[in-house]
């Protein structure tokens, strides 16, 4: 997933206070990446255990509140990739 955020250090905190949520969903994040050119462009990199949980996540009404808390200024590209 990847957005544009007003500012990287601050969404990274409210990013990783929201880690227990992720991890009951069984939602592991493997790094959050800064694109290089612009700090305040966001790359997180997760594993879901299933599309059902995916989606589950992505359609949270209570996601879209908290990215928007958590600083998130666009809409966010989402890539699905399988093993």
């Amino acid at each position: 997933m990847t957005h544009d955020v007003k500012d990287a250090a601050e969404r990274r905190t409210h990013f990783d206070s929201d880690e227990i949520n992720r991890s009951n969903a069984g939602i592991k994040v493997h790094d959050v990446y800064m694109t290089a050119d612009n700090p305040n462009r966001v790359t997180v990199m997760t594993e879901f255990p299933s599309m059902e949980v995916l989606n589950g996540f992505m359609n949270n009404p209570d996601l879209k509140a908290a990215m928007e808390k958590g600083g998130v200024i666009s809409a966010s590209e989402i890539k699905v990739s399988m093993k």
